[in-house]
């Protein structure tokens, strides 16, 4: 007969095993989806190159994915970028397609590498809320998963979906006082990408509220610190800079609230907060101190986006925001919205699950309308004429296999960006619902000639007209 205490401790794994059960449903769902933006361009040629020539801490030359000797898109013009980026997610990545190499197209091998990240992801979550809410609060793992920037996360196999699931695990470990379970998952964090060093906040005030005296928070600045000096060894420079930063107090502002709306309440988020005004009105306290942990990382990850890095404020024609960025704001604010009110994950999940597919004006990242345009992209594929003009994403993916749009390169296709002359084109053009604008081809008589659909998103291909 077993044991009631051995019973308890099984029952109190479920919503780690539904959490964990979401997320590997999330990712199979996008496991044929093809590669899209930063993926696309960035972390998989690097992995790719890692996996047909081994480890190397800085890579300073296009890999054999991009096809030296042909025409690179702009995207790659001054060779690979983001040399600067700590290495442990291209090395993952590069790991993993080495060992499925000839048993599985490129673009499901990164799948399969960013399965068991969201599975830590997802147990992290649950655990998370446990913590902060308890074992009612842990059951509303699952809609932290759901919110659109998440799950399109678990599709899109970008750098940030490590860093989702070690930074949810740290800040466990700092409820639970595992220091050394702190330092491993912080500095694995930072080792994925930088933002990872902004763990050391919340340790640091977990370290006042203790009333102890723990080095646990310097562990990621260790790592990011190692790391810069490699790269200045390599490179002569230290780390990455900035994409952008606020012109104006003004601007700064508007990037904070376009931050904390994309945060607090687009897509429904804003639905949680009656419900967890109304348990702070019943008497439904958070615990103090994981309010201050949690509360501190949260605050500081949004706070840093909104200063740093954050593209939405830019006033240019292709701009858009990476949503990205904010995941770990994003699901620990959430969580302690959760933890205090855990009834309220039922409506955040029904309006994740009505926005999930929605065209975002935050971008491609906020929710699967950019990696359903890949997805419409791979069944317009056969279809395309010769000698279509298509945007530097759209031709990436079709002349890159890796991509998993098309099996073998189409090398008969033009590519436009905002500042195509239209008075050389000819034919026939592509253009997405997400992606490049078509610039000043839209000056030219377009005639719509076929449409490929995917939820909300559209591959459309245009015939010049009087051609």
């Amino acid at each position: 007969m077993v044991h009631p205490w051995y019973r308890l401790q099984v029952r109190r794994q479920f919503p780690a095993l539904a959490a964990a059960s979401m997320a590997t449903a999330l990712v199979l769902w996008g496991w044929d989806a093809p590669l899209v933006e930063d993926s696309l361009f960035w972390w998989v040629p690097k992995a790719l190159w890692i996996a047909e020539n081994g480890p190397a801490w800085v890579l300073a030359e296009l890999p054999q994915a991009a096809r030296p000797g042909f025409f690179l898109p702009p995207q790659w013009e001054g060779g690979m970028p983001d040399y600067a980026h700590p290495p442990l997610w291209y090395h993952w990545v590069g790991g993993v397609l080495a060992l499925t190499r000839g048993w599985l197209p490129v673009h499901q091998g990164v799948h399969l590498a960013a399965l068991p990240w969201a599975v830590l992801a997802g147990l992290a979550m649950a655990a998370l809320l446990r913590r902060l809410g308890g074992e009612r609060a842990a059951w509303a793992a699952p809609a932290l998963l759901l919110l659109p920037p998440v799950a399109t996360q678990l599709q899109r196999a970008d750098t940030d979906l490590p860093l989702l699931g070690l930074a949810t695990a740290a800040l466990v470990a700092l409820l639970d006082r595992r220091d050394w379970l702190f330092v491993i998952c912080a500095g694995l964090a930072t080792a994925c990408k930088e933002p990872g060093v902004l763990l050391a906040a919340p340790a640091l005030v977990a370290a006042v509220v203790d009333r102890r005296r723990s080095p646990a928070f310097l562990a990621p600045l260790v790592v990011l610190g190692v790391w810069g000096v490699i790269h200045w060894t390599q490179t002569g420079w230290f780390l990455a800079g900035t994409e952008h930063l606020p012109a104006s107090p003004g601007d700064w502002l508007r990037d904070l609230g376009t931050v904390f709306w994309i945060a607090l309440g687009d897509q429904g988020r804003w639905l949680v907060w009656p419900f967890v005004g109304w348990a702070l009105w019943r008497g439904q306290r958070p615990r103090q101190r994981a309010l201050w942990i949690a509360g501190t990382h949260a605050v500081v990850q949004l706070i840093f986006f909104a200063s740093l890095n954050f593209l939405g404020g830019m006033d240019r024609a292709d701009r858009y925001t990476h949503v990205r960025y904010l995941l770990p704001g994003v699901t620990t604010t959430h969580a302690l919205a959760l933890g205090t009110a855990p009834l309220a994950g039922i409506p955040l999940a029904l309006a994740s699950l009505f926005t999930a597919d929605e065209r975002s004006p935050h971008g491609p990242e906020a929710s699967h309308h950019g990696v359903d345009v890949g997805r419409a992209l791979q069944q317009a594929a056969p279809e395309i004429p010769e000698a279509t003009w298509v945007g530097s994403y759209a031709w990436t993916q079709l002349t890159r296999p890796y991509a998993g749009v098309v099996d073998q390169p189409r090398d008969d296709l033009h590519l436009y960006g905002l500042g195509t002359d239209p008075a050389g084109v000819q034919g026939f053009v592509l253009h997405a619902s997400a992606g490049e604008p078509l610039g000043r081809l839209q000056e030219l008589p377009l005639e719509p000639v076929k449409t490929w659909t995917v939820g909300q998103a559209w591959v459309r291909l245009y015939r010049v007209s009087g051609q």
